[in-house]
């Protein structure tokens, strides 16, 4: 360890004393790494609960282990700030989605016509903070670019992927597989540049539940650029598929989870026919409906 001698001196009566001892040199803690709040959702329902977004824009992953986030009861102590799970990584250049609408009594709905949040470290020291206003059901309040001072209403809202482009969706929807054609789900990818689905998830109740496994995307699976990817859910009978399901033929629930575990799609489709799929159309819109033209992998129709 470093160590500072320290000197001290008195003069008595002409005659300077002097003395001195060593006293131990405490390194300074170095500084922590620095995240941002980076997206706010406050329009959300039961299934898709208000959620704040973190970025990390160093070059080290960040645990945000004793970090916490919250609104006005936070920061005037009339309720418990939301601590984020231990545990918790953002990755270099990544995101960490923290849902704050739950059960818990730190839980807290974000306002739908506007309000403040805070962001502080272990220390206790506000980091980040940010005023966000009224937001359709669709748009969020985010940076972009990422971690810039620039902020948008951003339609639509990119939950848990940068900024900078816009989300992968589910497409096409088909519940009435039989042998040789099992039930199936469409991905679209909106953006100019292919996006991996490695690591990316999807599932129905069973998977949303905790009662199955989530079916994984396979290994290195790429959605091109405006393109599809579909992704055969039946496969419960096949090599012990234990994440495999059948989409109910009286329609259900679907959810769709990035790699980072944040869930950037669900939709609850209807019953359809044989010869039907649900659909968005065009491609990539919030508008769906029940489409006569099965159009596996290629751009919807009515």
């Amino acid at each position: 360890m470093k160590r500072i001698l320290l000197t001290a001196g008195l003069i008595i009566s002409g005659i300077f004393l002097s003395c001195s001892r060593e006293e131990p040199f405490v390194e300074p803690e170095p500084p922590l790494p620095t995240v941002l709040i980076n997206e706010v959702y406050s329009r959300g329902d039961s299934i898709n609960a208000d959620w704040i977004e973190i970025y990390n824009p160093t070059g080290t992953p960040v645990d945000l282990s004793g970090f916490k986030v919250y609104d006005s009861g936070g920061q005037s102590g009339s309720k418990p700030k939301k601590e984020f799970p231990s545990g918790s990584i953002v990755p270099v250049n990544g995101f960490l989605t923290i849902v704050v609408d739950d059960t818990m009594e730190s839980g807290f709905g974000l306002s739908s016509s506007g309000e403040t949040i805070w962001l502080e470290n272990p220390s206790g020291n506000v980091i980040d903070n940010v005023t966000f206003p009224e937001l359709g059901i669709d748009t969020s309040f985010a940076r972009n670019p990422n971690g810039s001072s620039n902020w948008v209403q951003l339609y639509p809202y990119t939950k848990g992927v940068s900024n900078g482009l816009d989300p992968l969706v589910m497409n096409e929807i088909y519940s009435r597989g039989v042998a040789g054609n099992l039930d199936w789900i469409e991905i679209y990818n909106p953006n100019t540049e292919a996006i991996e689905l490695t690591g990316y998830k999807i599932y129905d109740t069973g998977g949303n539940s905790g009662g199955k496994p989530k079916k994984v995307f396979p290994e290195g699976s790429i959605v091109p650029a405006g393109g599809f990817y579909v992704i055969v859910t039946d496969t419960a009978d096949f090599e012990g598929d234990l994440s495999g399901f059948g989409l109910s033929s009286s329609g259900e629930t679907v959810w769709f989870e990035n790699a980072s575990g944040t869930v950037i799609d669900n939709y609850a489709f209807l019953a359809m026919d044989i010869t039907q799929s649900f659909s968005r159309i065009p491609d990539g819109s919030a508008n769906w409906l029940l489409s006569n033209t099965i159009t596996r992998g290629i751009q919807n129709q009515p």
